[in-house]
């Protein structure tokens, strides 16, 4: 039987990877665009945030520097894909295996630590909880959030746009719609939400990793 701990712990990195599943859904599902950039926007993320917490940043403002720089790598996934006629398929590997160099040069060395650094969680053990439910408490509003703005978002003009645009490319650009856009719109958003999980599983375990990203487009998928 698990412990509360083992239990609470499974459940912080469940969290955590819903985000990634959340980020998967808009490419694989809304799009129909197969994206392995996630391999790499996930320590891009988590690369990000760590060095900006580092340097004395704010930890909830490196954070949402991790998202966007998620999304600037899928956005150059896209660009690729829509601007250059390269498929998307090798798009996102091409993006994928460059930020391996480009995580490397963003820490410096494979890996940093973060044990002893502020982080989001930080504030919230004042709260009196538990050690091992603090993530857990944090990550359940973060990922709450999450899918009710992608929800929102879906159900808002330019995310009928976006679905229209992955259900039926051609008969889109017949309505009008900026298929191109949505497409490069649609894999930044999809790369944001991994880099937000990034961040979040670096803070958590206390550590960056340029290795952590491999394998996470098979759990998302799973997820």
């Amino acid at each position: 039987m698990l412990s509360d701990i083992a239990f609470y712990g499974a459940l912080e990195t469940g969290l955590i990877y819903g985000l990634v599943a959340f980020g998967i859904y808009l490419s694989f599902r809304v799009l129909d665009f197969p994206d392995l950039t996630v391999d790499g926007s996930f320590p891009l993320g988590a690369a990000v945030a760590a060095m900006l917490i580092i340097e004395g940043w704010n930890p909830w403002l490196a954070t949402g520097c991790a998202v966007l720089a998620g999304m600037a790598a899928g956005a150059v996934t896209a660009i690729l894909n829509v601007k250059l006629n390269i498929l998307n398929l090798l798009a996102s590997i091409l993006t994928m295996i460059a930020l391996y160099s480009v995580n490397l040069r963003i820490m410096g060395r494979p890996n940093v630590a973060l044990l002893t650094e502020e982080t989001v969680l930080t504030p919230w053990y004042d709260l009196g909880l538990a050690f091992h439910q603090v993530p857990v408490l944090l990550f359940t509003l973060v990922a709450i959030v999450s899918l009710i703005l992608l929800w929102r978002f879906m159900k808002s003009e330019t995310g009928l746009a976006m679905r229209a645009t992955g259900a039926n490319a051609r008969m889109a650009r017949a309505q009008g719609i900026a298929t191109g856009g949505m497409i490069i719109l649609g894999v930044a958003l999809s790369n944001g939400l991994v880099g937000l999980a990034g961040a979040l599983f670096a803070q958590s375990q206390g550590a960056a990793d340029v290795t952590m990203g491999v394998g996470v487009i098979v759990i998302g998928l799973a997820s």
